[in-house]
């Protein structure tokens, strides 16, 4: 069996409630899924995330931040609490942080920018790998623009990671792709891959070449194609994969191998 990682789930999501512990204790191992990192990205999620990890400990890892969306949620308070809680050995990077600029009316972008950088004030200190988090709004490319420029001025990659960060859910051109490549981060894949419409996201996967990604679910959004409509889980991990080998040439075995590999040494997983 192949064996796969789910590097980006949200399960504690409320879509979840009614079969949770079953798709945890069976249906993912059933999928070949031997991890899933659970990201809890505003206040009220963090430690529901790491409670997961406790009654889930061989199968589920923690990913902590403040997701550009929730910024106005961010209190002084929250912050301490966050920076007291990010080097629990269960949290395995700060995330999913970044830039949103589709939500802009609930959180405004000075607000995003100056949240963004304190998460990264933040890594800065625990040195862990970040998880970006970046949405433009149709075609202005702005949000990666501002990104970059605020990593380069404020973050301070961790010396001894084998990846310092994941561009997630990457939804963009090579541009893009080659700038986040440029800095040690891998992209991660998932059910965006499958769209019909999204060729230009296939084609900057292939410039990047296989050992350049990680698979993600994003989950219970983003369900790849065939499923759309339906709520996305970790177990349609391998069927993302087979989406991703297939146009890449390679076998699923092979890019099952290589995502694997690439998850376990961004996050420090066994």
């Amino acid at each position: 069996m192949n064996l796969f990682i789910d590097s980006h789930a949200h399960i504690n999501d409320p879509a979840f409630d009614a079969d949770r512990q079953t798709l945890l204790s069976q249906t993912l191992p059933q999928a070949g899924v031997i991890h899933s990192v659970e990201i809890g990205c505003a206040p009220d999620e963090w430690q529901p995330a790491l409670a997961l990890c406790d009654a889930y400990p061989q199968l589920v890892r923690a990913v902590l931040g403040v997701h550009p969306e929730y910024a106005p949620q961010l209190t002084p308070d929250g912050l301490r609490q966050l920076a007291a809680l990010l080097p629990d050995k269960r949290n395995k990077a700060v995330g999913e942080i970044g830039l949103d600029y589709t939500c802009q009316d609930i959180s405004p972008k000075d607000l995003q920018q100056n949240t963004f950088i304190q998460m990264l004030e933040l890594a800065n200190q625990v040195q862990k790998p970040l998880v970006l988090h970046v949405r433009r709004e149709g075609e202005d490319y702005s949000a990666y623009e501002d990104t970059f420029r605020l990593l380069k001025h404020n973050w301070k990659p961790a010396a001894n990671a084998a990846f310092p960060g994941v561009l997630h859910c990457f939804c963009a051109r090579y541009e893009e792709a080659k700038r986040a490549l440029d800095m040690g981060m891998l992209l991660g894949i998932n059910g965006c891959f499958s769209y019909k419409k999204n060729e230009y996201i296939r084609e900057a996967v292939k410039k990047a070449g296989a050992d350049k990604i990680i698979l993600e679910t994003d989950c219970p959004y983003l369900s790849p194609q065939g499923k759309r409509g339906q709520r996305n889980d970790p177990s349609n991990i391998p069927l993302i994969a087979t989406f991703v080998a297939d146009y890449l040439n390679i076998s699923l075995a092979q890019l099952a191998e290589i995502t694997t590999r690439n998850a376990k040494a961004l996050y420090d997983l066994p």
